[in-house]
């Protein structure tokens, strides 16, 4: 597997949610009781990230979540130019309303791609994989479940919704990434609560002809880590939504209004080479 399909992968799998990383849980007790109470918490919308490598902006990411009275579904969005290289990516979830999952579907694009991980979720004991990478012939696998599976993008909103964070809480998860096709126990700790300032409106200033911050807000954030320096790490708000996070080292992915994660590097991009086209928030 090439680096850069790695790359976009890391960054997909921490911030809301994940590349073509699979987190399957063993939920029984007191994380099924969680799993119940996040379900009913669970409400649309979508947030918006400015990409930068530390000192300007390489890129763009969305997150949403739409819901209706038997779906909930998500899709996560993220272009970047990293090394010399633009890449994209997608991942498209379909969860019942009770979180269980029922279909995803991950894409690569531009230089990382083409590559294309899609898996459907058979009576909850089965799931159906089909895998196709530059052009090759489709490889199809089926995993038996024991436990529900969830997507990446789920973690942080088992984690918040429902129950408040508490620092030092862990949770431990058997993760499957079918871009490296290898499984390891994950855990996940919450480290530590702060409050964040973040634009929530932008106006266009017409002098810079850029927009620029027209209101800010404050969020409260926890931080989850994973242990042994995993990249399941960054800071979450009380909807499970991320705020801020480092997917990859010189990477940085912070939640921001739409004009100001989108315009702005649309414009620059444009200028300098060509950009992707804003997501859907719809998913099908």
């Amino acid at each position: 597997m090439r680096p850069r399909v790695v790359a976009a992968g890391a960054i997909l799998a921490l911030w809301a949610g994940g590349l073509a990383t699979l987190a399957r849980r063993q939920f029984a007790g007191g994380e099924a009781a969680r799993l119940a109470r996040a379900a009913l918490f669970v409400s649309p919308g979508a947030d918006y990230y400015e990409v930068s490598n530390g000192t300007s902006q390489i890129g763009f990411a969305s997150s949403t979540i739409d819901t209706t009275q038997t779906r909930v579904r998500i899709s996560d969005f993220v272009v970047a130019d990293v090394n010399n290289a633009r890449f994209s990516a997608r991942l498209q979830v379909s969860l019942t309303r009770a979180l269980r999952l029922t279909g995803f579907c991950y894409e690569l694009g531009a230089d990382a791609g083409p590559y294309k991980a899609c898996g459907t979720v058979v009576h909850d004991t089965l799931l159906s994989l089909t895998i196709a990478a530059n052009g090759a012939r489709p490889v199809k696998r089926r995993m038996k479940l024991s436990a529900p599976l969830f997507l990446p993008t789920m973690v942080p909103m088992i984690i918040a919704l429902g129950d408040r964070p508490k620092v030092g809480q862990h949770f431990t998860y058997d993760v499957f990434d079918p871009a490296t096709d290898s499984s390891s126990m994950t855990t996940v700790a919450v480290t530590a609560e702060s409050l964040f300032v973040q634009p929530d409106s932008a106006t266009f200033d017409a002098a810079s002809r850029r927009w620029i911050v027209a209101h800010q807000d404050t969020v409260r954030a926890w931080h989850i880590e994973e242990q042994n320096g995993g990249r399941l790490t960054g800071w979450i708000d009380e909807s499970g939504r991320m705020v801020l996070a480092d997917p990859i080292a010189g990477m940085q992915m912070r939640r921001t209004a739409y004009e100001l994660a989108y315009s702005n590097w649309q414009r620059a991009a444009t200028r300098g080479a060509r950009a992707e086209p804003p997501p859907s928030s719809s998913t099908p």
